[in-house]
């Protein structure tokens, strides 16, 4: 595609030069002078009032096609001095001289590289992406016309034909693949699984003793006769032990209601199938209201053994199936605009409120006592102060309650749903005076404190009343 520069002259005529992409601003000038009857050496080229270099290639300028470029007069004429010329070989040699710009570059090729080229075929001069062919080119080619006017010059001397020049260098070859042994093929190494499954895991990396884990209670694997006796002895420990709960990971704000590990107590006298203790529960109010205290269920946190808190099988298959899940969702996720947002966060509250009935509200106080209630989720966030006010010892003051991480007043005036409460959420009670909050040893009032129930209570109490919920729903 042929490009085309536009020349302003001084006396306001304009001069179209067709432009190749190898073409020194200095050649449009000294065409558009040549024309005009102008003296090159007088004049300059600028464009938007800025002068530009003119050594420099049109490819290399950053001028747009179809520009216009003014011509004005130069305050001193332009002159020439010698160029240090360097000539490279294809062996790395090099050799370099000062040469005048209006010398060619077949001399400069006979003086650095006398003997060496003439024994060249086809020799090649290559300067900034321009490459000069054959003696005859050479020979009328000068450093001028390459923008070779001052400073220092690098050129390289090949020996090839024009049509080698065409070639694509470097081209990458794959290295071939060895052939894997026998016992690479049966039993693959436990790094290179790790290192897969930490690359696709989304920041959260599996040791090589957690896959060895995974990999000896994977299902596929049919155990041997020592491990078969080893893990029927396991079975028997684990039968005296309680079954262990199961994790809670809600949905809602602030932290997810998990539930403690239960405290048990088997009788061992009555019937061969021990039962489970009832825990007491105290309902205080309407709502179903429970209250208990957070020190009292960390006292018995305080008895729980180390190997508690340890990840087994398949905590570690729940986190990199949820991991997983999550990487390849924020890969494959589409842009969306403000409205596709808008309608995604509609269609999963709709979900929500399909899902779920009820929501479980725990609002804990700064002594430390939680207060727990039942709400709709369509009700406003008014609906659930109005709740815990009838508890306070000082219902008169002004209270908020936001969610933490990060500090979130939570407006009255918009939904549990919208609020994203559902289906629990544990919010923390502060009064707007901030000097209550510390002078103000009792936040709620003292009979109902003295009605506490256990946090296992409490999950009870919740459980207790979705069940009924539900019985009382297929009945209907």
């Amino acid at each position: 595609m042929e490009k085309r520069v536009t020349v302003l002259l001084p006396n306001n005529r304009r001069h179209n030069v067709t432009v190749k992409p190898d073409m020194t601003l200095l050649e449009i000038l000294e065409i558009a002078c040549a024309k005009h009857g102008f003296d090159s050496e007088l004049h300059c080229l600028k464009f938007h009032n800025k002068e530009v270099s003119l050594t420099q290639q049109f490819r290399f300028s950053g001028l747009p096609n179809n520009c216009v470029l003014e011509m004005e007069p130069t305050d001193k004429r332009r002159t020439m001095s010698n160029v240090l010329v360097c000539i490279q070989l294809s062996d790395g040699a090099r050799q370099q001289a000062e040469f005048a710009p209006n010398t060619t570059v077949w001399q400069v090729v006979q003086q650095l590289w006398g003997i060496q080229s003439e024994s060249y075929q086809s020799p090649v001069i290559v300067y900034m992406r321009s490459e000069v062919i054959g003696r005859e080119s050479m020979q009328s080619t000068t450093l001028k016309s390459l923008g070779i006017l001052e400073g220092r010059a690098m050129m390289r001397l090949l020996d090839k034909k024009p049509e080698e020049l065409k070639t694509q260098a470097n081209v990458y070859k794959p290295a071939e693949v060895k052939p894997k042994a026998k016992d690479d093929d049966e039993q693959p190494s436990t790094s290179r699984s790790a290192m897969a499954a930490a690359g696709g895991s989304g920041g959260f990396a599996l040791t090589s003793n957690m896959l060895k884990t995974l990999k000896r209670a994977a299902p596929d694997e049919q155990p041997g006769p020592n491990e078969a006796s080893t893990s029927e002895v396991q079975k028997t420990q684990n039968n005296d032990e309680p079954e262990r709960p199961k994790y809670d990971w809600g949905s809602g704000s602030g932290y997810a209601l998990h539930q403690p590990k239960p405290q048990d107590k088997f009788s061992e006298e009555g019937d061969d199938s021990p039962e489970k203790q009832v825990p007491v529960v105290n309902v205080i109010g309407p709502r179903h209201a429970v209250l208990f205290s957070l020190d009292a269920s960390n006292k018995n946190n305080d008895d729980l053994p180390d190997s508690f808190f340890d990840f087994t099988v398949n905590d570690l298959k729940m986190v990199l199936r949820d991991l997983k899940r999550t990487a390849s969702g924020n890969e494959d996720a589409p842009l969306l605009t403000a409205n596709l947002r808008e309608l995604e966060r509609q269609k999963a509250m709709l979900t929500k409120l399909n899902q779920y009935k009820d929501c479980v509200l725990r609002i804990q106080f700064p002594d430390r006592f939680v207060l727990q209630g039942m709400f709709k989720p369509h009700e406003l966030l008014g609906k659930v102060e109005e709740f815990v006010r009838e508890f306070l010892a000082q219902p008169s003051e002004q209270f908020h309650l936001f969610t933490i991480p990060p500090k979130k007043i939570l407006p009255p005036s918009e939904t549990l749903l919208e609020l994203n409460c559902v289906p629990n959420a544990v919010l923390h009670f502060s009064y707007v005076q901030e000097s209550l909050n510390t002078t103000i040893k009792r936040f709620l009032q003292e009979k109902y404190t003295e009605q506490l129930t256990s946090e296992e209570g409490a999950h009870f109490a919740v459980q207790k009343y979705r069940i009924t919920k539900a019985s009382v729903s297929s009945s209907s």
